[in-house]
């Protein structure tokens, strides 16, 4: 005896799950590389501002050394200051770096800003506090035994909190350095007096003897990049589930659509009206569907734009790379509040108006910039288009289409090249959109225009855009045809609106 398990609406069920484990792998990956991206950049932000303070304590100390310790033996050299004074207050620069960094550590604390912590460390310290730890003297061997290495960063734990840990090596010992540094009884007396240890003495030129470290917090900034990674991709999911719904959408309106069908038989007088609008609805279901992918693509592309940007410091153009994320992102808005306004209305035209094509085809071809930089095709308009009373939104469709459709069709081609332009010809003007792609055949020339038609069944797309196009122009009052010798010597698709749409540019 067998029984059978399955429940209605399974199968739905299922369609439902997919696409949420898709959207949830891609919020993974997406979330994944902007939180690495921006962590890194709030690292290197953080290592610039580091490196600057140490740097600022590397001049203090040539300062001390180079100009103060000349003119301390200058003046005891004329007799001005007895032979056995020393005092580390005027005259160790580790002493006075030390100090005054402390001091800078208070106005940071009066500001209400972190205390940022600095050592400067050595094997063979006169001051304990500047005693090396076990990972100290690690360093001062490494910048010793390699000299290549000028800096040592790394991310460390303090306090369950996270930091960046920034040294590098102190100023190198060098004959001016042995005079305080060297054997015990060639020093001044002074520094004899007050270090009665060996700390500090028997150093070697041509070494480094010392590092200098600085540790600030960077919880706040990873937090920050884990925040804006999880925004940003949020927004893209958002952006994928609007999509998932629009299709949900077209299955309610096919199921909407059946059952007024089986009334229709029953209400002779509506049928004509009924099949319209269907109709209507159905082709612009399609549409939205079909360019959903081209703003897509072109923020997938420049998601990795910006990624590479700040991997590489090029911020200035991050900016942009983001208007144009956020235009493609405006486009499928557009594209969804049209949906809307159709389930309103139950109309797809919209008023006319007269339309500058030059602005027109520019906005189309900003809108494939992410399918045009993945195919590296180089797209040239002619200047001067004419002004053409259209529905802004559907010629503008059109062209989009048309570009789409021979960026995916150039096949193998090392140099791809569209060109978009009209040429007048017996008092008519016909625009079309030329490629060296992959061509069509003479008996397909016909077919391709029809729903669903593809000539390359493995090709990217549903089959529907070259219908689309049909449908719009015609609707316009216009025709649409393709010019092509065949197979492998490209192709060129023509619109041509009435003569009464259209307006020459003044």
């Amino acid at each position: 005896m067998s029984i059978d398990i399955s429940l209605p609406g399974f199968g739905r069920c299922r369609r439902f799950i997919m696409p949420v484990v898709i959207t949830t792998i891609i919020m993974i990956i997406v979330a994944t590389v902007i939180y690495n991206a921006l962590s890194a950049f709030f690292i290197k932000d953080a290592e610039y501002k580091i490196k600057n303070v140490l740097l600022s304590h590397r001049g203090l100390h040539s300062y001390i050394q180079k100009v103060m310790h000349p003119a301390f033996y200058a003046a005891r050299d004329a007799g001005k200051v007895a032979q056995d004074y020393y005092s580390p207050k005027i005259f160790s620069s580790s002493y006075i770096v030390r100090n005054i960094h402390s001091f800078y550590n208070e106005e940071l604390k009066k500001a209400g800003l972190p205390e940022i912590y600095y050592k400067m460390a050595s094997d063979n310290p006169r001051n304990p506090v500047n005693r090396a730890d076990a990972s100290e003297t690690t360093l001062i061997r490494m910048f010793n035994d390699n000299r290549d290495i000028t800096e040592f960063r790394k991310i460390i734990m303090v306090g369950g909190s996270k930091y960046l840990y920034y040294a590098i090596p102190f100023l190198e010992t060098n004959s001016s350095c042995i005079r305080c540094h060297g054997k015990r009884a060639d020093a001044p007396q002074g520094l004899q007096a007050l270090y009665p240890g060996e700390g500090g003495f028997n150093e070697k030129t041509g070494v480094y003897r010392a590092i200098e470290s600085i540790r600030v917090p960077i919880s706040d900034e990873i937090t920050t990049a884990t925040v804006l990674a999880c925004s940003i991709s949020a927004g893209f999911v958002a952006m994928f589930m609007l999509f998932f719904f629009n299709r949900r959408l077209k299955v309610i309106v096919d199921e909407k659509t059946s059952t007024l069908e089986a009334e229709v038989v029953e209400r002779k007088s509506r049928e004509a009206d009924l099949e319209i609008k269907n109709a209507e609805l159905e082709r612009f279901t399609y549409t939205v569907s079909h360019d959903l992918k081209s703003p897509l693509i072109t923020i997938k592309s420049y998601t990795g734009s910006i990624k590479k940007d700040l991997s590489s410091g090029r911020f200035d153009r991050i900016e942009k790379d983001l208007e144009r994320v956020s235009a493609a992102g405006d486009k499928m808005a557009v594209l969804l509040d049209s949906l809307l306004e159709l389930s309103r209305i139950g109309q797809v035209i919209h008023a006319l108006e007269a339309v500058d094509m030059n602005m027109l085809v520019d906005d189309a071809v900003k809108n494939v910039a992410g399918l045009l930089q993945e195919k590296g095709a180089k797209i040239v308009v002619q200047p001067e288009l004419p002004t053409v009373w259209c529905d802004r939104q559907r010629i503008g469709e059109v062209i989009q289409n048309l570009l789409e459709n021979a960026l995916k069709y150039m096949g193998e081609q090392s140099k791809p090249h569209i060109l978009f332009g009209v040429r007048r010809e017996y008092g008519t003007t016909t625009f079309f959109v030329q490629d060296n792609g992959i061509g069509v055949d003479e008996k397909y020339q016909q077919n391709i225009f029809g729903l669903f038609n593809k000539l390359d069944a493995g090709s990217v797309g549903t089959g529907i855009g070259l219908a689309l196009v049909k449908r719009i122009v015609e609707v316009h009052g216009g025709t649409v045809w393709v010019e092509s010798e065949g197979l492998g010597k490209g192709s060129t698709f023509c619109f041509r609106l009435p003569d009464h749409n259209l307006k020459e540019t003044q």
